[in-house]
């Protein structure tokens, strides 16, 4: 659903609940004088520095710094959305949140998704009963040491093997062929013009998004006949690539922990199962840039453990790099004599899968173990140009400086020689320049992005009425190395001219300089913002920009000799300064 948001409601959705009683919630608060303490969540610490007034109703870290309201806590606590927060502190005091309603396409499809969840719980209600029923279905998951409890746990159930099982129940309880085909649990055959169920004989896995909605299944066969596993097909409610097996579970859980980044449906239940319970899975396809994106909202930290044979470690290779891409550092759990973590479990135990979570490979050492059989073949010019192909992934060249030294010192070859190489392969990306030659730093030439324009363009397409906030952008010289600087003028232009802004001129609009269907994917945070969120997006935006181009600027005060230059620049840090703390003072 969509509310209204405006700071006048916030203001009463704050002043309906004590910020003391809401942290209470979650943490032990101690009075001392006029205030109350207690020892930060975010981050470790022994003696108590987190400090809640309830006579200004904020709270504040005197050692990590980290301060806020009520909304702002439950977001950092809770991972809540802006919106997820003010949705809980309205229940909580007891006010009804005025909704927003959206065109009429909007609203038809929120009926339809609504309508498809309903499905889906009651295909899993049908589901979780029959397996109830099955004493063979029972033995074989004890056998893998899956008792009641992770079967109640994880909503396990079976499909009957036959034909219509699923579909003569949901049309008993009243749902119509249409609609249940559009959840995609049964199939059309067009010949007869007759519908089956897609899932018969296989155990379920139901699969729930954050908000714990049953969004698709996962389906396994019991014996050896193909495919063994079976997914719901995409459909208004579910896309793979923005969902992961276990997440519904493992965010409740990961707060200050890593997630373990498994392969499938069985590896992220016995993962739970041994207590590895922030243990997720990519549902069948290879990790996607919004899985990651997901992911951390909840954690910076991971494990990645995906299957031992071949295809399993060109996934792992791939995921680290995509990490690295992000800025994201994750750790290879390397399992063997067994194929997966699932099987490990069961042969080894807890206390030996400990040990190699404790022996977890950092990325360039994943790198080594990946390319082991190259090196011992002493072809070192093909081990280091596999290093390279790898490497263009990290942002930081300092980073890459230390691994150039680390197959320096490997390979008995200069570092020196390696850095010359490296930049003749690449030579047409970005050159890796060594620190004894400093560079002239180019400003106007360097973009910048932040992590919140995507949000701001989906935001936009939803309603473009919020165009018309980019003229603070737009008319602002400052913004003008913002990546996106071009595309928020003319989003800002198609506004002033009453242009519609759809799907098809954002394509105009960026020119194929990338895919415009990213911005149309639905997802939690962005569909259900409204005009607070936005300008909250704006505000954080700007803030991010002025400290990378304050960052760009001292870097470039390093590298200048010029005093009449170093003095302008000076000028514009400490006025870039000035920006960022007054536009903090309006983030919440």
């Amino acid at each position: 659903m969509h509310y209204r948001l405006d700071p006048d409601v916030i203001q009463r959705i704050t002043d309906a609940n004590d910020i003391v009683d809401i942290i209470e919630e979650f943490l032990p608060l101690k009075k001392v004088g006029a205030n109350y303490n207690t020892n930060c969540p975010f981050h470790k610490e022994k003696t108590p520095s987190f400090v809640v007034s309830q006579d200004k109703q904020i709270y504040h870290c005197f050692g990590c710094g980290e301060s806020g309201n009520s909304l702002k806590f439950l977001m950092k606590y809770k991972n809540f959305t802006f919106v997820e927060a003010a949705e809980y502190l309205a229940r909580r005091g007891g006010i009804i949140l005025e909704e927003i309603k959206g065109t009429e396409v909007q609203n038809d499809n929120k009926q339809l998704a609504d309508k498809l969840i309903l499905i889906n719980r009651e295909a899993a209600s049908h589901f979780y009963n029959n397996i109830k029923c099955q004493p063979p279905v029972l033995n074989y998951l004890y056998s893998r040491k899956i008792d009641v409890n992770v079967i109640k746990k994880f909503g396990i159930g079976y499909a009957n093997n036959e034909w219509d099982n699923l579909l003569k129940h949901l049309l008993e309880k009243g749902y119509k062929e249409e609609e249940i085909l559009k959840t995609g649990l049964i199939i059309k055959n067009e010949k007869r013009n007759s519908y089956y169920d897609r899932f018969r004989n296989r155990v379920i896995f139901p699969i729930f998004d954050i908000k714990k909605n049953i969004i698709g299944f996962g389906g396994r066969v019991l014996d050896d006949s193909l495919p063994k596993y079976l997914n719901s097909p995409e459909s208004i409610i579910f896309s793979k690539g923005n969902n992961l097996y276990g997440i519904n579970i493992a965010k409740e859980a990961v707060k200050d922990k890593s997630f373990f980044l498994v392969e499938g449906y069985m590896d992220v239940i016995k993962m739970h199962i041994y207590g590895y319970n922030t243990a997720v899975a990519a549902l069948g396809t290879s990790l996607t840039e919004n899985q990651i994106k997901l992911m951390k909202r909840y954690s910076k930290s991971f494990y990645v453990s995906f299957d031992s044979d071949g295809a399993g470690q060109k996934a792992t290779l791939k995921t680290m790099n995509m990490f690295k891409k992000n800025n994201l550092d994750g750790k290879v759990i390397i399992i063997p004599n067994a194929k997966d973590p699932d099987e490990f479990l069961n042969k080894y135990g807890k206390a030996k899968f400990d040990k190699l979570v404790e022996n977890a490979l950092d990325y360039y050492s994943f790198l080594e173990f990946h390319y082991k059989c190259i090196y011992d073949n002493s072809n070192k010019v093909e081990y280091i140009n596999n290093f390279f192909d790898n490497i263009v992934n990290i942002n930081s060249e300092i980073e890459k400086e230390l691994i150039f030294e680390r197959l320096s010192a490997k390979i008995g070859i200069s570092k020196e020689s390696i850095i010359r190489e490296y930049n003749k392969k690449n030579n047409k990306q970005k050159t890796f320049v060594n620190n004894a030659q400093k560079p002239k730093l180019m400003l106007q030439v360097e973009k910048i992005t932040t992590s919140h324009e995507e949000e701001l363009i989906k935001l936009i397409l939803y309603n473009n009425e919020f165009a018309m906030y980019l003229k603070e952008i737009v008319n602002e010289d400052t913004f003008k190395d913002l990546e996106y600087y071009n595309v928020f003028k003319k989003m800002f232009e198609y506004k002033t001219k009453n242009q519609i802004i759809n799907i098809e001129s954002l394509k105009n609009i960026l020119k194929d300089k990338m895919d415009a269907s990213i911005f149309v994917q639905e997802d939690d945070v962005d569909y259900n913002n409204l005009e607070a969120l936005f300008k909250d997006y704006m505000k954080r935006l700007k803030i991010k920009y002025y400290e990378k181009k304050r960052s760009i600027l001292s870097n470039s005060l390093k590298q200048s000799d010029n005093m009449t230059e170093n003095n302008k620049t000076m000028n514009e840090i400490f006025s870039l300064a000035k920006k960022i703390k007054s536009t903090k003072e309006e983030v919440c």
